[in-house]
This record gives C-alpha cells, sequence and structure tokens, in this order.
C-alpha cells in the first residue's frame, strides 16, 4: 500500500509547481496574442503559427518538469501534466498542418509555395525548430510509456514526419552537394532527421500492431510510412536502404491482403 502523503509533501509540491503553472499561463497569453495578430494580418500566420509552435514546446516541457517534479516530491505519477503535454502537441502538429496541404504521397517539392512564404524561416532554423519538436515528443513518449495514451504515440510520430517532411527544400537539397556550400550541414541533418522519424513511426506502428491492435489500419498507416521512406531513400542514392524498406513493403502489403480477404470470406458468410 503506498504511503499517505503528507501535508509537508503537498505544501512543497504546491509551492514549487507555482513558478511552473505561473508560466504556462504566460505563454497561453502570448499565444492568444498570435491568434489576434493572425486575424488582423493573415500574411503573417505562417511565421506566427510556427512561434505558437515554439510557445507550444515550451508549455510541453514545463508539463513534463511538473510531471517529474510530482514523482520526486509526492511520489505521485503526474497523469495530468503528462496529458496536457501530449494535447499540446497534438495541438502543435494541427497547427503546423494546416500551413499547407500535404500527405504522404505529395511530391518532394509540393511545399515550394510554402517555403516561398517563410523566406526568413532558414534551413538551420528549421532544423532546430523540428528537432526541438523531436525531443519534447520523446521526453512525453518516455513519461507516458507506462500509461493509458500509450498507443497514442504511432500516429504522433506519423504527423510528426509529415510536418518534417513538409519542412524540407528538396529543391535546395538537391543543388547544395558541396560541404561548402551554404545550408549544407542543415539540410543534411534535416533530411536524416525525417529518415529517423518515419523509422521512429513504423516501428511504433509495428509494436502496436504486434501488442495491441491487430487491424488493418495499423498495417495500412506503417504502409504509408514505407512508402514515403523508400522515397527518400530513393531520392538519396542509398539502394541498400532503399531495398531493405522494399522487403518490409512487401511483408506488409502481404498482411494486408490477407487480412482483406479475411474480411471478404466472412462477409461471404453472413
Amino acid at each position: 500500500m503506498a504511503e499517505k502523503l503528507t501535508k509537508q509533501e503537498k505544501e512543497e509540491f504546491k509551492n514549487k509547481a507555482a513558478k511552473y503553472k505561473e508560466k504556462i499561463q504566460e505563454l497561453e497569453k502570448e499565444k492568444k496574442m498570435l491568434l489576434t495578430l493572425i486575424k488582423k494580418n493573415p500574411e503573417i500566420a505562417p511565421y506566427a503559427k510556427i512561434k505558437s509552435a515554439v510557445l507550444g514546446i515550451q508549455k510541453a516541457s514545463i508539463n513534463t518538469d511538473l510531471a517529474v517534479l510530482s514523482q520526486v516530491i509526492q511520489n505521485i505519477r503526474g497523469d495530468e501534466y503528462i496529458n496536457d503535454a501530449r494535447k499540446e502537441i497534438y495541438a502543435i502538429l494541427a497547427d503546423l498542418r494546416s500551413l499547407h496541404e500535404i500527405d504522404f504521397y505529395s511530391g518532394l517539392t509540393d511545399n515550394q509555395s510554402l517555403l516561398e512564404k517563410i523566406p526568413e524561416f532558414k534551413p538551420e532554423h528549421r532544423y532546430n525548430f523540428l528537432k526541438a519538436l523531436y525531443e519534447i515528443i520523446n521526453r512525453v513518449y518516455e513519461l507516458e510509456l507506462q500509461g493509458k495514451y500509450r498507443w497514442s504515440f504511432p500516429e504522433i510520430y506519423q504527423k510528426l514526419a509529415l510536418i518534417i517532411f513538409l519542412l524540407l527544400d528538396f529543391k535546395l537539397l538537391e543543388k547544395t552537394k558541396n560541404p561548402d556550400m551554404p545550408h549544407y550541414e542543415a539540410l543534411q541533418k534535416h533530411i536524416s532527421l525525417l529518415i529517423e522519424v518515419l523509422q521512429k513511426a513504423a516501428q511504433e506502428y509495428r509494436s502496436k500492431y504486434e501488442l495491441a491492435s491487430k487491424d488493418l489500419d495499423t498495417l495500412q498507416n506503417t504502409k504509408k510510412i514505407l512508402e514515403l521512406l523508400k522515397r527518400i531513400y530513393n531520392f538519396t542514392g542509398d539502394k541498400n536502404e532503399e531495398q531493405k524498406i522494399s522487403f518490409a513493403l512487401e511483408s506488409t502489403q502481404e498482411k494486408i491482403e490477407s487480412m482483406l480477404s479475411k474480411d471478404k470470406k466472412q462477409d461471404k458468410k453472413k
């Protein structure tokens, strides 16, 4: 049986948490101000939404700090704070997705019209921003591994991969072959991050399929991710990895066809 929380422990957590909660309120005010600015001047919407996402990352980070603080001081899992951080991440991803219509079957240069609207958001800025978003998602993921929202993370990583895809300038990347050229390092890091997150999303969906769902939607999402990953390896010229993904795609497609076949047979029996 868990030990009863003492008054001293409650007070200690309350006092230390107050500053964190105050900062969250400040960040929320800033986010509301950005919404007002967007309404007054829609042209700044892309920059304002990116700034709002930065504030959201800070909010999610503070909530994870509160969750850890609750565990350390009170020996209580901070589900409320972990959940708030997860919700903030969903809001960030949805807001960024609204910047431009894109999906896993979009062309590699379909995002150029968006990139032209945010010229000051340089490749270095984009990579650092996306890396920070990935890191906070990983932190929430680690805190939620034993929680009831464990299986929401395949979708979260899938959405993150799409945002990383959206903000990568493939045209510039194709031209930037020399390490001495401007933005070379940032662009290489960006595409490496895209590959890493796609792999993470695919692995998370495979785990969900094996350990939790066994459903068709999970396999179909895995397939979409692997198809984009194959296209990226084709772009980079990594034939070995492209072949590995081709094998994984074939295996996934076989499972999908097997499930569809079973569903058809069951429908005929009804």
